[in-house]
């Protein structure tokens, strides 16, 4: 590999792209939009997708236009709208994460939430070609996070939009590969992400749209601070003004979720065939919302608990593969 081949690790999250190149050994962040990380939508108009912070610029004013979770949409096979191809989408989002890379990309990975099915691969590879780059290597975010640990088998916890999600991981050739996987879900209880909604809506006294994602954007915004303070404003539609949320009201809205922690560890373990003695490490990957305590009473090991946003690209671009130099 020439010193300016690049191995580019990209995860396009649910609101958020981060972005980490690998050369020659050395894992570096890529600055797209002049941020460490860039919102994950795209504005559609017409025929045509812009990507970046300019979609989500142009969406404030037409927000009918913005998509802001393309890859969801890609790995589901689309929407009811017949004009948005989410292979186009996901392709223009993927250009201009490489557009900001200084070097030629002779490999790319794709970090996604969850495993996918080989329809949605085949898509993610046609985006991918589309953009011009490399047909994708794919890793769950669970692998990738398993891969800061080094243990043989590792407990992956994943705070999530909507509810914690765990995995279960061993290492392999090629990594970490998944065992079991659960979410920590209780039946009947509203997702995270729905539950502090109502409670801003109730403390404004209006009625929230759970589908603008107007709101849920702020709703992520504001639990994304609320993880390095106790409190944080949420703005709201005029003529409302702002609301604070506090980390109380995080603690209430995963509380029901949480609950059921003990009961899914045992599931999850059971369904990989592993013990808790056998769990060499635990990550914990998000704001802390009491499953740190949760996951120390089920005589796990101390979690690590990980909140930078490039943990699981920079884990995607450490997993074994052949020596840059054999390549």
């Amino acid at each position: 590999m020439a010193a300016t081949d690049l191995h580019l690790v990209v995860d396009i999250g649910a609101w958020w792209i981060t972005a980490v190149f690998e050369s020659a050994g050395t894992v570096q962040p890529l600055v797209v939009d002049g941020r460490g990380r860039s919102p994950s939508g795209v504005f559609q108009d017409g025929g045509a997708f812009t990507a970046g912070t300019a979609a989500l610029t142009a969406g404030a004013f037409r927000p009918d236009g913005y998509r802001p979770d393309p890859m969801t949409l890609l790995r589901h096979g689309g929407t009811s709208d017949p004009s948005f191809d989410p292979v186009t989408a996901v392709a223009a989002v993927l250009a201009h994460v490489a557009d900001h890379a200084a070097g030629r990309i002779t490999a790319l990975t794709v970090v996604t939430a969850q495993a996918w099915g080989q329809p949605a691969l085949q898509r993610l590879s046609r985006a991918a070609a589309s953009a011009c780059l490399p047909r994708p290597r794919v890793t769950t975010a669970g692998a990738a996070l398993a891969a800061l640990a080094g243990t043989r088998i590792v407990l992956v916890a994943l705070t999530g939009t909507a509810w914690p999600e765990l995995s279960v991981l061993t290492t392999c050739d090629d990594g970490y590969r998944q065992l079991a996987a659960a979410p920590v879900r209780a039946p009947g209880a509203p997702a995270v992400d729905e539950a502090l909604l109502r409670i801003a809506a109730a403390r404004a006294g209006f009625d929230a749209d759970p589908d603008d994602w107007r709101l849920t954007r702020e709703i992520e915004q504001t639990r994304a601070r609320l993880a390095v303070q106790p409190r944080a404003p949420m703005l709201l539609p005029e003529p409302h003004q702002a609301v604070v949320l506090s980390r109380d009201d995080l603690a209430i809205a995963v509380a029901a979720h949480v609950d059921r922690l003990p009961e899914v560890i045992k599931q999850v373990l059971a369904d990989a065939e592993v013990t808790p003695a056998e769990v060499g490490a635990v990550v914990l990957a998000g704001e802390e919302t009491g499953l740190a305590t949760a996951l120390r009473g089920a005589g796990l090991p101390a979690p690590i608990t990980v909140t930078d946003p490039h943990a699981a690209v920079r884990g995607a671009a450490q997993t074994p593969r052949r020596p840059w130099w054999r390549r």
